[in-house]
């Protein structure tokens, strides 16, 4: 591997979808609601059949008109005031909560943590740091194939059942993970040799996953015998793959036991911020369910849906709130992983994401509707209320009077 310039390929590669992108936005259809804004009924409605595939789209040209008509009239508020408005209007402020709450889940299910530590989570499960490299890269590329699974299903399952799966899914796999990490630390082999009887780490810990957590000691064991044996020794601080010994040594041993490839025709192995195991497996099954689980739905939707629930003049506001939370849910996750790691364990950890999944996929189950194959004025309907819908009725029954008589009869009312 090139390890002066494999940061540079890497940084490289990541431009090659946005040169791909750039160059099928050439190809893109206007919005027929901002052609509408402009006055272009006529480029509106050939843009709508070329997106819908259909022939006759009056009826949706029709409400696109109207609702483009009551965007003008809100456009006089700035960002504050549109907020201000978006709160007050009920099925707006349903939506608004509804976007929040999926861009929120979205990150507290912990999808960046297997983003960003995918790595990390390898190695303390147990494989060596070459290796976990090269694993890491299998969520990636599961999330890569997946995402284009949720292209397809979402139009046929739908955002509401494809959401709700992709938490089933999520749980699952973090009950994976947690299991796989709490059966690593319940058989911890075990601190039964010792090589150097002034270590303060042979004796204080018992086990290798006790032994790992002092930032000043490390596991040895013989290979093949991992289950069975090992010891627990000081790490010399400059170069922590290797252990100094005895304890209070400040000589570096290049050769010691553990760093050694043959030593009396036995080979030694040397940790000091894993444990070996034989559950491995399941941290690289967790997650690769984890993120089949998330692609095609989680992943996605939040942003889909967000796209969907908001009327014209409040998408802006309400996308950029959503985002916002999206971003502050990720920043909480990003900032507090390493730390839960120590305070609640690995295990302890995933379990925590597993229950906060479940909170987020309870709390949707009852506040989000299935927008699939609904228009905006349509979707804003799913939001109301009752009463809301009453009262709307009315006013419009008022409008549709005056503005056919010049005056509005209370009596009909």
């Amino acid at each position: 591997t090139d390890k002066e310039n494999g940061w540079r390929y890497m940084l490289g590669i990541a431009g090659v979808p946005s040169v791909i992108q750039f160059f099928g936005f050439f190809f893109l259809p206007e919005s027929p609601r901002w052609l509408v804004g402009q006055g272009r009924v006529d480029e509106a409605r050939k843009a709508l059949k070329k997106i819908r595939g259909l022939d006759n789209v009056d009826r949706e040209m029709s409400e696109i008109e109207k609702s483009v008509e009551e965007t003008k009239e809100q456009n006089k508020y700035n960002m504050l005031q549109c907020f201000v408005l978006m709160v007050k209007t009920q099925p707006v402020r349903r939506a608004l909560v509804l976007g929040c709450t999926l861009q929120l889940f979205q990150q507290l299910c912990g999808i960046n943590t297997v983003i960003y530590y995918s790595g990390s989570i390898l190695r303390v499960s147990g494989f060596p740091s070459s290796l976990a490299i090269w694993l890491s890269c299998i969520p990636f590329t599961v999330n890569f194939l997946c995402t284009f699974i949720g292209i397809y299903a979402v139009e046929k399952a739908g955002r509401r059942v494809l959401t709700l799966l992709s938490f089933i899914g999520i749980i699952i796999a973090l009950i994976v993970l947690g299991a796989g990490f709490q059966l690593s630390e319940k058989n911890s082999p075990p601190i039964s040799l010792r090589l150097d009887n002034s270590s303060t780490c042979h004796t204080k810990y018992d086990s290798c996953n006790s032994c790992i957590k002092d930032e000043n000691c490390g596991f040895c064991w013989q290979e093949g015998m991992e289950s069975t044996a090992g010891w627990c020794l000081h790490v010399y601080k400059d170069h922590p793959e290797r252990y100094a010994m005895p304890e209070g040594n400040t000589t570096h041993y290049n050769e010691s036991l553990c760093n050694a490839t043959n030593y009396d025709t036995e080979k030694y192995n040397w940790a000091n911020d894993f444990c070996p195991t034989d559950y491995s497996w399941m941290a690289v099954l967790g997650l690769a369910l984890f993120v089949i689980a998330f692609a095609p739905g989680l992943g996605p939707n939040p942003w889909t849906i967000n796209s969907e629930i908001y009327p014209l003049w409040a998408r802006g506001t309400g996308t950029s709130l959503a985002t916002c939370v999206n971003w502050i849910g990720n920043l909480i996750v990003s900032f507090t992983f390493l730390l839960l790691l120590k305070t609640i364990t690995t295990y302890g950890t995933f379990y925590l994401f597993c229950g906060i999944s479940f909170l987020g996929m309870s709390i949707l189950f009852f506040i989000l509707p299935e927008t699939k194959n609904k228009t905006l004025e349509e979707v804003e309907e799913l939001f109301m209320s009752k009463e809301y819908k009453a009262k709307r009725e009315e006013e419009q029954k008022k409008k549709y009077q005056y503005d056919n008589s010049g005056y509005v009869d209370s009596s009909k009312m």
